[in-house]
């Protein structure tokens, strides 16, 4: 008998963009980015859920709530951003969203890195199961 191990799942990955105004070339760079990103990565990319003119005070925005909804499904591992000013220039509010997606149990992943030291412990708390 031949036992093959099963192959691991791809991750699944839910990407976040914000943009102060709506122009449309920035954001498409930033979609495609993220897809890059997530393949270099080896991870599926569910969707990328977008936030145009929403104010960056706030962890209340309705495509971050769209990313929160996604990252409650069952198999999602986790969000990825392209750097935290797409999150906020506000340490505590990027605290609270960090914060909103590790109750999940989802991971955050910032490319360029850049989050708060706060936010920066929480993701280290991430452990080993997350890609």
């Amino acid at each position: 008998m031949d036992a093959t191990p099963q192959a691991r799942p791809a991750p699944l990955i839910y990407g976040y963009v914000w943009s102060a105004r709506d122009q449309p070339e920035r954001v498409a760079d930033c979609q495609e980015a993220l897809r890059q990103w997530s393949a270099r990565r080896g991870w599926v990319l569910g969707a990328i859920f977008t936030d145009i003119g929403a104010p960056l005070d706030s962890a209340d925005r309705i495509g971050f709530r769209g990313l929160l909804d996604a990252l409650s499904l069952p198999n999602a591992a986790g969000m990825a951003v392209l750097d935290s000013g797409h999150l906020s220039p506000s340490a505590n509010v990027v605290l609270e969203q960090v914060r909103q997606v590790r109750h999940l149990g989802a991971a955050v992943f910032v490319r360029d890195g850049g989050l708060p030291e706060a936010a920066a412990k929480l993701c280290q708390q991430q452990g080993q199961r997350t890609p």
